[in-house]
């Protein structure tokens, strides 16, 4: 595909080159949910249709219309590589793909970066009396 890759990702695609995980699939086909990290043959043809901004690498579609993008411009120089697309703005997530990968898995395919952050000191403070 003519582009550099983060080491995780390009690990991740030596051993799958691509997968889908957490579809709900009624008689094999899916009907909502999930994640499709694409595969090499994939990326290529979302860069050359040019729906992205060209400064970003396709590597997953969450099937619910959004997109999870590598910042080209990020690789060498910021271990945070990782974009969210939505339906028109990006979004930097803070993220690396391992990162991205194991908690979207140990979140058994929940949207974790929509969930509030709570420190252990906020936390408490905003559920004070649910023990009662």
């Amino acid at each position: 595909i003519n582009v550099s890759l983060p080491n995780d990702y390009k690990a991740f695609l030596k051993l799958h080159n691509g997968a889908r995980i957490f579809e709900s699939l009624i008689y094999g086909e899916n009907v909502g949910g999930g994640l499709h990290i694409l595969n090499l043959e994939e990326i290529e043809k979302y860069m050359q249709n040019g729906f992205l901004e060209p400064q970003f690498i396709p590597v997953a579609h969450l099937l619910d219309g959004c997109y999870l993008l590598i910042d080209k411009t990020k690789i060498s120089t910021d271990p945070n590589y990782l974009w969210f697309r939505g339906f028109i703005e990006y979004e930097p997530m803070q993220l690396n793909f391992e990162i991205f990968l194991d908690r979207y898995i140990l979140s058994q395919g929940a949207n974790f970066w929509e969930w509030n952050i709570y420190t252990a000191e906020n936390y408490y403070r905003t559920h004070q009396g649910d023990e009662d």
